[in-house]
């Protein structure tokens, strides 16, 4: 179950909740030359867009964009958020200024971490029904789900294949709809993790977190062809997802692609 904040994060986390635009890159159909160019007309609102278009002396293909306004997940992790602010902080503190003053200063340059990376909220029910158990229980790779949406009420998911990187001023912080709780936060980072790095560095993050802790009840998840994942609950309230994955050579072979994409 997806847990929030009580009071949202008075400035950008990652986990943030925000109402901003997103985009990803399409191959242009008929609609894109025809559509008008307008401001979105309700949240959740989407637009394709014809961006530009090829041609012989270059190899790039005709894009159009798929733009949507709607919640937005932050991805990006807090010390990417912060890490030219913190620099440039320290830069200052070494020159002579007090904390303040190196706060202030550089709170206002505008150019520092000028971006971040966001995805958006899908609906749940947009989801093929046989995969809504996967998503829930953390078995599908890619897929975060955000469960009862605070102000809202609604189920949605989101896909770690559609990410966009905005400028961190079209996150408002009026816009903020909710914050995620440092447990949801957790499984988020487990999720990208998962996605994007080795997986075995995501379970050795959870182990961890079991230093000095007990073990106070254990669950079984339902078991996939190719692991059987775990939930630990400790004694500070924290739980750790732990996933036993089989061997190689005991998976079943992939499926591949024969030729390459055009």
């Amino acid at each position: 179950m997806t847990t929030y904040e009580a009071v949202p994060n008075p400035t950008l986390r990652q986990g943030d909740i925000i109402i901003a635009p997103s985009a990803v890159l399409v191959p242009p159909d008929e609609r894109d030359l025809s559509a008008p160019r307008r401001g979105p007309g309700w949240l959740g609102d989407f637009q394709r867009l014809a961006l530009w278009a090829g041609d012989a002396s270059t190899p790039s293909p005709d894009v159009s964009a798929e733009v949507r306004f709607s919640p937005v997940l932050v991805v990006s992790h807090d010390c990417d958020l912060e890490k030219e602010f913190n620099g440039r902080v320290r830069e200052l503190l070494d020159e002579g200024s007090s904390e303040e003053e190196a706060v202030a200063a550089a709170e206002s340059d505008p150019s520092l971490d000028p971006f971040a990376v966001v995805a958006p909220l899908l609906p749940f029910c947009d989801l093929p029904a046989k995969r809504h158990a996967g998503v829930l229980n953390g078995q599908r790779i890619g897929y975060f789900p955000i469960l009862q949406l605070l102000r809202d009420g609604g189920d949605y998911f989101v896909d770690l294949g559609q990410l966009s990187t905005l400028s961190v001023h079209l996150l408002p912080q009026r816009g903020k709809v909710a914050s995620l709780a440092p447990e949801s936060v957790f499984e988020l980072r487990y999720k990208i993790s998962e996605a994007y790095a080795i997986r075995d560095l995501a379970v050795l993050q959870e182990l961890e977190r079991l230093t000095g802790r007990t073990i106070i009840r254990a669950s079984a998840l339902p078991k996939s062809g190719k692991k059987t994942s775990l939930q630990l609950f400790l004694d500070d309230g924290d739980i750790v997802h732990l996933e036993i994955r089989k061997p190689r050579e005991a998976l079943p072979e992939e499926i591949v692609r024969k030729q390459a994409r055009d």
